[in-house]
């Protein structure tokens, strides 16, 4: 009975495995048993109580579980705890798992976080960065519209024209066609209408000069014929000798000095108006008294235009000379000598003035190389060559009244010529300043918010020392890879991103 228990019953450690598969704490191997060695194929056995002692001597495991975690299957794949155990640890196997998955996924965990916490500061100052340059964007377009107002202003104020000069333009064509019909229709009162206009623009003239400091120039010659003509026609309208001056004056220096200072018909500018009036009117008035006049009339209300039939050429240069003479010496007297301190502070007279305008010509350069006083004599006596010259002629305009009437339709369309080129040169000139004006500011407002644009750019591509791992926790991912360009119409804040 023995004998058969002993063939069908196991003892308690038959089934485990073999004690030489097993590994010891010290790193060894046991021994696969000493007879293999003397070449027998049964295994050496042992007692069950001395194995029981062997295994838990030397193949325990820290969870106290020989068969567990003494497989290979398991051994890859289970971290062995190195810090001290716990006796629950011990009771319960799977307690080591547990904590090395929870630490693993807690270690997980704060990588992402981490990872998230780095994208969200990455896309913080990319965000920050991206509103810069819209702000900055926004602030180039104000400045833009800003410059663009500013022109529309400008260009409103150079274009602009006020009520008194739409009420005075519509007056100038007025005046311009009443003179015409007066002239054909009823000459004898062409005189009264000269006076007329006379009382009502030299006036203007007077205080619009004297508020701009321009009042020296009320003593030109200019003034001095018309009130010489005034006299003329309602103080000594029988001299003879005066009919004669006011005759060269205005046939002469006067009709020419339209070409000379370059008079305008700009019918909205009072001022400029009123210079052709008190240049082209006079001569008018001396055409209607010498031709146009009925020869009663003339005799009862000009006695002196009526006795002259025939011009004396030398007796016209004697009297136009005197006349002339005293006007030269009252002008230098209370202007060239007595004003001569405020003219050197820069008050402007016409003698200062036409050494500007003609300085480059040849005439000008010889006036202006004098030394003082001598371009003072120079000019005058260039003045009174000019005044003789342009007075030879006038024989030819008293005999002949349509050769007359040829020369003031001539001056008349100069006049006219020069307020033409007045209107399209000055306010095309002054909108092609105003535009090259408009131009250069917008250029130095691109090149100032190219120069900011720059250096946003210079920030993104520069590498900070945050940025100098390779690793993908401080790689920033570029929002914009399209490189910005120096123009500011290809700003990076505008520009297409690409698809991330």
């Amino acid at each position: 009975m023995s004998a058969n228990s002993s063939s069908t019953i196991k003892p308690p450690d038959e089934g485990l495995i073999p004690e030489h598969q097993v590994l010891a704490n010290d790193g060894t191997q046991s021994n696969t048993g000493s007879n293999s060695s003397n070449g027998s194929n049964t295994p050496q056995r042992r007692s069950f109580s001395q194995r029981r002692s062997n295994s838990s001597s030397s193949s325990i495991t820290p969870s106290g579980s020989p068969l567990f975690y003494s497989n290979s299957a398991y051994n890859s794949s289970v971290e062995f705890p190195t810090e001290k155990i716990s006796l629950l640890e011990l009771l319960d196997p799977l307690s080591t798992t547990t904590n090395s998955i929870s630490k693993r996924y807690n270690k997980v965990k704060q990588k992402s976080f981490n990872k998230l916490q780095d994208l969200k500061n990455n896309t913080s100052k990319k965000s920050e960065k991206y509103i810069k340059e819209l702000r900055d964007l926004d602030r180039f377009k104000k400045n833009l519209l800003d410059k663009v107002g500013n022109l529309d202003q400008r260009l409103y104020n150079v274009f602009y024209a006020s009520a008194t000069e739409k009420i005075f333009y519509s007056l100038a064509i007025y005046a311009i066609f009443a003179a015409g019909f007066i002239v054909g229709f009823a000459p004898e009162y062409f005189h009264i209408y000269y006076t007329v206009l006379s009382a009502i623009l030299l006036p203007i003239r007077f205080y619009v000069y004297y508020k701009k400091a321009y009042h020296y120039f009320l003593a030109d010659l200019c003034y001095y014929v018309n009130i010489l003509l005034l006299l003329y026609i309602w103080v000594f309208p029988w001299s003879k000798h005066l009919y004669i001056s006011c005759f060269a004056f205005t046939f002469g220096t006067l009709s020419w000095a339209i070409i000379t200072w370059r008079n305008s018909l700009v019918l909205h500018s009072i001022d400029k108006t009123t210079s052709s009036f008190i240049h082209i009117t006079p001569p008018v008035v001396m055409l209607v008294i010498t031709h146009h006049l009925p020869q009663d009339y003339k005799l009862i209300r000009f006695p002196g235009a009526a006795e002259l039939t025939q011009w004396n050429f030398i007796s016209g240069i004697l009297w136009t000379s005197l006349y002339y003479l005293i006007w030269q010496s009252l002008y230098h007297y209370f202007i060239t000598v007595k004003r001569a301190q405020k003219i050197k502070a820069g008050r402007i007279t016409s003698f200062e003035w036409l050494r500007k305008s003609f300085g480059k010509n040849i005439l000008g350069k010889f006036v202006n190389s004098l030394p003082d006083p001598f371009p003072v004599v120079a000019f005058t006596l260039i003045q009174y060559f000019y005044q003789l010259l342009t007075m030879s002629i006038c024989p030819i305009w008293f005999a002949y009244r349509h050769l007359a009437s040829s020369f003031i339709t001539f001056i008349f369309l100069w006049a006219s010529y020069n307020g033409a080129t007045y209107y399209v040169d000055y306010y095309g000139k002054r909108l092609e300043k105003e535009v090259a004006r408009l131009q250069k500011e917008i250029e130095e407002l691109q090149t100032s918010e190219n120069e900011t644009f720059e250096e946003i750019e210079d920030d993104k591509t520069t590498p900070s020392t945050s940025n100098a791992s390779n690793s993908p926790k401080n790689q920033d991912v570029p929002l914009n890879s399209t490189a910005a360009s120096t123009s500011v119409f290809k700003h990076p804040a505008i520009s297409q991103p690409k698809k991330i």
